[in-house]
């Protein structure tokens, strides 16, 4: 499951369009503003949209949590569970999968962009591939990373989390 931090590698067009947002919407932090994500603007994203709220102790070893604030209607559909309010570790069933939480402490750290590819077995033995990016946010005027808004594009494929095998992740 590869990632990378040049968009220029994803072939996402959702992916992407969020991408130009973070960009065009970058303040003097560095990083977009929570106030600056405007629904009416990205209409055509917020199925695939999550918002997510770090929870840290403030040290650099303490614990890293990742709370879900909003998880969009095409990822519920796909995984067939609604995660908001949830926190990612709470979730994973299988730690051996994709590095959830190492992606975001990743993007907290950087405070960049992250993107990346997972491949889900379905229960007829057949795969499909998907797209996501991680992008941070600051909340009212901060310069902190205290949010999250990602991405997930699962391009033409239309199967529940029913018709998935294992599916460990929210």
């Amino acid at each position: 499951m590869p990632n990378w931090n040049d968009v220029r590698e994803t072939k996402s067009p959702l992916v992407k369009a969020l991408h130009e947002w973070w960009m065009a919407k970058r303040g003097a932090s560095g990083i977009p503003d929570r106030n600056d994500l405007d629904p009416i603007a990205l209409t055509h994203l917020l199925p695939n949209l999550i918002i997510s709220e770090v929870e840290t102790d403030g040290t650099e070893t303490g614990p890293f949590r990742i709370r879900y604030r909003l998880v969009g209607t095409k990822v519920v559909a796909i995984t067939s569970f609604d995660f908001t309010g949830r926190y990612l570790d709470e979730l994973l069933a299988d730690p051996s999968g994709t590095p959830w939480v190492a992606h975001y402490a990743t993007v907290y750290k950087s405070r960049t962009p992250i993107f990346g590819s997972v491949t889900e077995r379905t229960t007829n033995g057949s795969s499909f591939t998907y797209e996501y990016g991680i992008f941070p946010l600051t909340l009212n005027g901060g310069s902190e990373v205290q949010q999250f808004v990602s991405i997930e594009d699962y391009f033409d494929f239309n199967l529940t989390s029913a018709e998935l095998q294992a599916w460990p992740r929210p």
